[in-house]
């Protein structure tokens, strides 16, 4: 009997350093094709066309999945096993994350797009970023491309949009900033009726805010005449074009244009100006992070991203859709021709610069502004 529970227990024992040994050889693999999203995140899937056994590509943004779709659903076509993971968050948690998992073993997603470039080209210097065959950068549009790390494949300019009920509001729309001045000023007393970016929050509000301040000489009286108007704080622009069209305000200042176009083709009651004088623009960038888990599908991703196939899907986002393509269509160009991914726009992320032109921007805008209108 003591001879037989000695062999059992011998045989228990081999029988759990092989259970040990084989976790032990897996653990790194689960490892590899784990991913817990951030906190917050708004994840989007996309699912692959055919049956595949390849893990996710993961991309984590700062914009909502609505713009991406387009481009994600053609690269599916040509990678129809490419199952899709999208996680968006806001911009400033989007820079956090990543910064989290360059210096502090973090979990990086595949690859990083934006509209924040200086975002990018931060992590790029911080040596956060996988280096891309250079065809990928002498691709992009206007061969807008950091050290092949950081690589342009659309931009984002600034708009206005009003609304269509137009018995309240003043004479014919302004097309620039002057006329625009003048416009708020001969406004009738409605409060709240004005949306804007709440710039503290919101990267995007705040680059483009930015740009506005080294472009506009009467900036500072903008800042004034809007504040004037108690006008509501937004984080995104298609939050406030949903705003807009609901009829909640009057008119959104500085909306990305491409959320405004496609919210006219799919019916929106909105009417949209890009100004005349000058336009705030952002690119709109991807990097693939140096820990990235499927540096390969990134990379196959980023070479779509600035195919001609996907430059259409981007000229087609900046064509007005009220306009026949052949005018259309240099519009869109030049916008596109636009792009830039140079380190000056770390600028952006000056702590000093920062500072000052948000206190100007309190002191005309927020303060009148109350928690409330900072819409989520």
């Amino acid at each position: 009997m003591k001879r037989r529970l000695i062999l059992a227990a011998a045989l228990a024992f081999a029988l759990a350093a092989a259970l040990m040994a084989w976790f032990l050889l897996r653990a790194p693999a689960v490892r590899q094709g784990h991913f817990d999203p951030p906190d917050g995140a708004i994840v989007t899937y996309f699912p692959a066309r055919e049956p595949t056994e390849e893990l996710p590509l993961v991309i984590s943004s700062s914009m909502d999945a609505g713009f991406m779709r387009p481009f994600l659903l053609a690269y599916q076509r040509h990678y129809p096993r490419a199952t899709i993971v999208y996680l968006q968050s806001r911009s400033n948690a989007f820079l956090e994350s990543a910064l989290d998992a360059c210096h502090r073993s973090g979990q990086a997603a595949d690859i990083y797009l934006t509209a924040s470039t200086d975002h990018l080209v931060r992590l790029a210097n911080e040596n956060c970023a996988q280096t891309l065959p250079s065809s990928i950068g002498a691709a992009a549009p206007a061969r807008a491309a950091w050290r092949d790390q950081v690589v342009a494949f659309t931009v984002e300019p600034a708009a206005f949009v009003f609304g269509r009920r137009s018995t309240e509001l003043p004479g014919p729309m302004p097309t620039n900033h002057s006329q625009l001045l003048e416009w708020l000023r001969r406004l009738p007393q409605v409060r709240g009726r004005i949306g804007g970016y709440d710039i503290e929050a919101s990267a995007d509000g705040y680059n483009f805010a930015a740009a506005d301040s080294r472009q506009m000489v009467i900036y500072g009286r903008l800042l004034e005449a809007l504040g004037r108007a108690s006008t509501r704080l937004y984080c995104c622009s298609n939050v406030m074009v949903d705003a807009v069209d609901r009829g909640e305000i009057l008119f959104a200042y500085n909306v990305q244009l491409s959320y405004a176009y496609a919210a006219q083709r799919a019916g929106s009651r909105i009417q949209v100006v890009l100004p005349d004088d000058f336009q705030s623009l952002q690119t709109v960038s991807l990097m693939v992070p140096r820990s990235a888990r499927s540096p390969a599908a990134a990379t196959s991703l980023a070479a779509f991203l600035v195919s001609d196939e996907a430059r259409r899907i981007a000229l087609h986002d900046l064509a007005p859709p009220d306009q026949p393509n052949g005018k259309a269509g240099p519009q869109a160009e030049q916008l596109l021709a636009q792009a830039s991914v140079t380190p000056l726009l770390l600028s952006l992320q000056d702590r000093a610069r920062r500072t000052r032109l948000i206190r100007e921007w309190r002191e005309a805008i927020a303060k009148s502004a109350s928690p409330v209108d900072r819409a989520p």
